[in-house]
């Protein structure tokens, strides 16, 4: 569901983010203000999720909503989702593999060349993870998806994605490779080294830039492709 698009309430931008609203009093600059990162899946230092939209300048901010302190109307909420739905909302990963199972002798173990790949989603301060999802890309030209790694409930719509990718295999067979990272049709980086240690390598936005909520691949998030090679 949605707030409303016309004749918005109070209730309606809280229950938007909360769940069904029984009673008490709302106060639209806190559920404007506040993120959801300084609710009960955050901090808890709010006792409701929020929209985000003044703290830290709104760099938690839902979807939709505008990074603003002064002259808050219910009317910035109108029609706007708080949670992703994976039906027009998702984060979507896609993953290929382009690794030859290695040589030797004796052969190593099937999957030897496999790898795994692992998206996570944080708030701008890499404090709190909200989204994480992935899997295994087979060997020899193997590929994951495009599969949903967000919730149908429950996951916020966070404007900006402040992100890790981690990818690894099975060492010591591992072989290494590079690996190239696309968001929403944008290239963040191509030719990365990926390590042959356990636990693989990980990338993140502080490194190669964030990316913005954006249609793309039939659906409004984050679509991540990733290729090794």
């Amino acid at each position: 569901m949605a707030v409303p698009s016309t004749n918005v309430k109070f209730s309606d931008i809280w229950s938007e983010a909360n769940g069904t609203y029984s009673t008490g009093i709302l106060s639209l600059n806190t559920m404007s203000f506040f993120s959801y990162f300084a609710g009960p899946n955050g901090s808890n230092s709010q006792a409701d999720n929020n929209w985000g939209q003044g703290e830290g300048s709104g760099a938690n901010r839902i979807l939709g909503t505008s990074a603003k302190t002064t002259l808050i109307q219910v009317g910035d909420f109108d029609g706007l989702t708080y949670f992703y739905d994976n039906s027009t909302f998702q984060v979507t990963l896609a993953a290929t593999n382009n690794l030859l199972p290695p040589g030797g002798f004796p052969p190593p173990p099937p999957g030897a060349n496999d790898v795994n790949i692992n998206v996570e989603l944080w708030d701008s301060s890499f404090s709190y993870q909200y989204i994480s999802g992935g899997g295994s890309a087979a060997e020899n030209g193997g590929t994951f998806g495009p599969n949903s790694i967000s919730q149908a409930t429950g996951d916020p719509i966070i404007f900006r994605g402040y992100w890790k990718v981690s990818i690894s295999g099975m060492p010591p067979f591992f072989t290494g490779g590079t690996a190239d990272l696309s968001i929403n049709g944008t290239s963040f980086f191509t030719g990365q080294a990926v390590s042959t240690a356990p636990g693989g390598t990980t990338f993140d936005s502080t490194t190669y830039g964030t990316a913005d909520v954006a249609a793309f691949g039939g659906f409004t998030g984050l679509y991540f492709d990733v290729t090794v090679n």
